[in-house]
């Protein structure tokens, strides 16, 4: 692999643990998107913030790009499983059958009518924050205390 170095916060860990944290993002929009009768995009971001969350979190803050590749794929997943939970739900009108082969190539051949301008907008910024949020965490978290006590001079 190079000179990458994948061993400092692993990486099974860290992708089991954004892709289950997207997922259940994309369930939660999903959810809301059902209760309320209106898809909010800033919960499409969020699912971009719970993704990057779960990657430093699983690789106890030692990431690398690596790992923020993984949480902006994880976000993209999570967006995307959301849009299709939702589509399923308004086409079977409830979540019976939502793994039925027919919606699934329904959703693929209809996939870009669920994407509007907004959406876009939308993941890109969850895009962008699972990019950012695990480097800038990571940087946080393994920086020296300014406040460690200081022994005292004899």
């Amino acid at each position: 692999m190079g000179n990458v170095k994948v061993e400092r916060g692993g990486i099974v860990l860290p992708v089991l643990g954004s892709l289950i944290a997207a997922i259940i993002g994309g369930a939660i929009w999903a959810t809301i998107a059902v209760l309320t009768d209106y898809e909010l995009g800033l919960i499409a971001w969020g699912i971009g913030g719970l993704a990057g969350y779960a990657v430093v979190l699983f690789a106890k803050g030692q990431t690398t790009q690596i790992h923020q590749i993984i949480a902006v794929i994880a976000s993209l997943i999570g967006i995307l499983l959301g849009k299709y939970f939702l589509f399923s739900y308004i086409i079977n009108d409830g979540f019976e059958g939502m793994f039925n082969s027919d919606i699934i190539t329904l959703f693929q051949e209809n996939i870009t009518e669920f994407f509007g301008g907004m959406d876009i907008v939308f993941v890109l910024f969850a895009v962008l924050t699972a990019w950012k949020l695990p480097r800038t965490m990571s940087k946080k978290m393994n920086q020296p205390s300014e406040t460690q006590p200081q022994s005292p001079a004899l």
